[in-house]
């Protein structure tokens, strides 16, 4: 089976956020994060939470998907402001994706 990269699975992470972002995200969480995004922006893989099935109704597992966080970073480098938790799955060509938005 043939999986997106990390590079891959990043930009269609972001590309989709980016997508959904002005329907979902509250209007001030909006200018933050297009004020904000260039100098503490960040699109992290995380490890994957046990919290997914209660959302998207099926079971997850580490080797078919991969979570990703979308947000700013602190003077640490900590992203600590998530705008959007991503489930995406890593097969090539498999088009799923989940976000969970700040606002829920």
């Amino acid at each position: 089976m043939l999986l997106k990269t990390e590079d891959e699975l990043i930009d269609f992470a972001y590309d989709t956020f980016l997508d959904g972002a002005q329907k979902e995200l509250e209007p001030a969480d909006q200018i933050l994060f297009a004020m904000q995004f260039e100098d503490r922006g960040a699109v992290d893989i995380v490890d994957l939470s046990n919290d997914w099935p209660a959302s998207v109704a099926m079971g997850i597992n580490d080797n078919d998907y991969c979570e990703l966080h979308i947000g700013l970073v602190d003077g640490q480098d900590v992203l600590n402001d998530v705008f959007g938790r991503v489930l995406v799955k890593k097969k090539a060509n498999d088009k799923f994706i989940h976000i969970l938005w700040k606002t829920e």
